[in-house]
């Protein structure tokens, strides 16, 4: 897992707090999943028989989708559309946060367990220590560094300056009393939300403050993915690697 420099690893249980969940939550989850995606493809072969292929076609897109979104929700928030009506999330075991692109090794393994959040703690909460960041008090003053300035590699090839703080989202807007740069991503999944996300850089640190997007921020580390908190100014190891809905930048120093 990535940390900060000098930044102590407590060896504590990651689901301390939690409350496993009941086997007929589990089963109703999957099943409320499962549902969604079998009317879609019944719906889309009745059309087919019927001749509709305009329609059945598009109804397979549809339940394709419907999968996708399924799969991708679990993998990135252990929450899915069965999840949030039964209350609960599914995580890693090892770590308490949910597997990123590791599902498929994290299933293969036994490592992921499933929670309720309606009985204990949500795993997510900030009080999970071994993925706690340093708090900012117990940081040194930030001194100007120059030359190290960071950059924000997008995943579509631009590179934009963290010489001031930035807000990216879809159609980003940045409060009076928070003054920043804006840039707008193009993102034609939506996944992004309008204003997603605000990084700055105080000299020694890049911040990193999720406000309050619908897919949410999430940082890659070699434990999954783990998220940030709506609207709480977190620092982010060097070369981190962020997640923003499904698109991905990577913060790297100038040197």
């Amino acid at each position: 897992m990535t940390t900060l420099p000098n930044a102590p690893i407590p060896e504590v249980d990651p689901l301390v707090g939690t409350a496993p969940a009941r086997p007929l939550s589990r089963v109703a989850a999957a099943t409320i999943d499962l549902a969604a995606v079998l009317v879609l493809a019944a719906v889309a072969v009745i059309a087919l028989a019927a001749g509709l292929a305009l329609l059945g076609g598009i109804l397979i897109v549809a339940t394709v989708l419907a999968a996708g979104a399924i799969v991708r929700g679990l993998a990135r928030s252990g929450r899915t559309p069965g999840h949030a009506a039964m209350g609960t999330r599914t995580v890693r075991r090892s770590t308490g946060a949910s597997t990123g692109r590791a599902l498929l090794p994290a299933l293969a393994r036994r490592d992921l367990g499933t929670v309720d959040l309606r009985r204990g703690r949500d795993p997510f909460a900030p009080a999970l220590a071994p993925f706690a960041f340093p708090d900012r008090a117990a940081l040194p003053p930030a001194r100007p560094v120059r030359g190290r300035v960071p950059v924000i590699e997008l995943d579509s090839g631009q590179r934009v300056s963290l010489a001031s703080a930035l807000v990216l989202g879809r159609n980003p807007s940045a409060p009076v009393d928070a003054p920043a740069e804006v840039y707008q991503w193009p993102d034609l999944s939506r996944s992004l939300s309008k204003s997603h996300a605000r990084l700055e850089w105080d000299g020694r640190r890049v911040w990193v403050t999720d406000l309050g997007s619908t897919n949410g921020t999430f940082l890659r580390t070699d434990a999954g993915s783990q998220p940030f908190l709506a609207f709480q100014r977190t620092p982010i190891p060097a070369d981190a690697t962020l997640e923003l809905g499904d698109r991905e930048l990577s913060v790297r120093t100038d040197g």
